[in-house]
């Protein structure tokens, strides 16, 4: 075990002062405290978890890349298992930082990203997004959550892009483990991969996003975050290097 430093040690010591002045002047802020401190030591607690080693870009980065270009936003209330409006707002700008307008999506779920995608792209733009049939769940790959099997039987698959927006959107009613990508081959400008969170679909996803990727293009991975290890553990052993984005569970690799 390495040795503390200098500077940890101060710190550690200023923690533990803190905490005692809080337990004395303001008890009640120590729950949120303890619970801050826990949270980030589970981050950190297995270093294969560890997301510090992937070099962090903030959302302000991402808005600053626009210039004078527009991003817009559609927000959703109350959908589960969906971006967030941090997240929504990641997306937009990396797709209008480069007028992508050829879009894929792994994972349509109610179509929240999909609506943020389509958005962006803009009139002329299209979206692709797949998921599994409604008529027939049934996937090749391991999926291990329980959370996620019971997303797979869900109804209503992109029910929630605005009827303004659907003739923007193609979608796709196939496993992606059986998806083939040739049609689509160096034709896309930014892929979304966010279907099943098992090791084996992320790396298929990302390998058939990469081959319909052309040159120079983007492709984001969401939940990028310790709580889905095996994404994590992906992106971590990924072969090209991959930024994540500060505040959010998004994470992202630019073609060269």
């Amino acid at each position: 075990m390495s040795m503390l430093t200098k500077s940890t040690l101060t710190k550690f010591t200023k923690l533990a002062t803190n905490l005692g002045s809080i337990v004395v002047k303001n008890p009640t802020g120590l729950r949120h405290v303890i619970g801050m401190a826990l949270a980030t030591s589970e981050d950190v607690l297995d270093p294969e978890l560890d997301l510090r080693s992937l070099p962090a870009v903030g959302v302000w980065e991402l808005t600053q890349a626009i210039g004078n270009a527009r991003c817009e936003l559609h927000l959703f209330q109350g959908v589960q298992a969906a971006i967030m409006p941090l997240e929504a707002l990641a997306l937009a700008s990396l797709v209008r930082a480069k007028g992508y307008k050829i879009i894929f999506e792994f994972g349509t779920y109610k179509g929240v990203s999909t609506t943020q995608l389509a958005l962006n792209a803009g009139p002329d733009g299209k979206v692709y997004t797949l998921d599994l049939p409604e008529d027939d769940p049934r996937h090749e790959m391991t999926i291990r959550a329980s959370e996620e099997k019971a997303l797979t039987d869900e109804k209503g698959k992109g029910s929630l892009v605005p009827a303004d927006l659907v003739p923007r959107v193609h979608f796709l009613r196939q496993d992606s483990a059986t998806f083939d990508p040739t049609p689509f081959e160096s034709r896309i400008d930014f892929v979304f991969v966010d279907g099943a969170h098992s090791f084996e679909y992320v790396q298929n996803d990302t390998a058939k996003g990469w081959r319909m990727l052309r040159a120079g293009g983007t492709i984001a991975w969401h939940d990028c975050t310790p709580r889905h290890r095996e994404v994590v553990r992906f992106l971590k052993s990924f072969k090209h290097r991959v930024s994540r984005i500060a505040g959010t569970a998004l994470a992202f690799c630019v073609k060269p």
